[in-house]
């Protein structure tokens, strides 16, 4: 390989390296700016619960995911939330307080373009299931 070709090699990374470069600093602000506002929702389950899921952006591209349950009943409920189809968290919880409510908050990686974030519970005993579902 003569001196020439050497040369425009590095030319050719070095043109690849800036473009990227510029890739990542010029995409970053869309996707900053389309997480500005909370979402949220609230909807009634199968029988007599209902459930709310609410997602708000919080700093250095985290999501805080809430989702409470009212329930008629203090059972026990399987719970999980799913980000863009893949289960982010589960657990299993017994619905308590005067309301006989339960509350799950996690935090979430902010991904570039829209998240998808579902809660699904399903209580222990009746087999209810409460399930709610946003796109961020």
């Amino acid at each position: 390989m003569d001196h020439l070709s050497t040369r425009r090699a590095r030319g050719r990374r070095a043109a690849v390296a800036v473009a990227a470069t510029l890739g990542l600093v010029l995409g970053a602000p869309a996707a900053v700016a389309k997480k500005d506002d909370a979402k949220k929702f609230k909807d009634d389950c199968r029988e007599s619960s209902s459930v709310k899921l609410k997602v708000e952006p919080e700093s250095g591209g985290v999501l805080q995911v809430t989702a409470v349950v009212w329930s008629d009943d203090s059972d026990v409920w399987d719970w999980r939330m799913k980000h863009n189809d893949d289960v982010s968290a589960r657990g299993t919880v017994k619905a308590k307080d005067a309301d006989k409510s339960f509350k799950i908050v996690r935090d979430m990686a902010d991904f570039t373009g829209p998240d998808d974030i579902e809660f699904r519970a399903q209580n222990t005993v009746t087999g209810e299931i409460c399930k709610n579902q946003l796109t961020y």
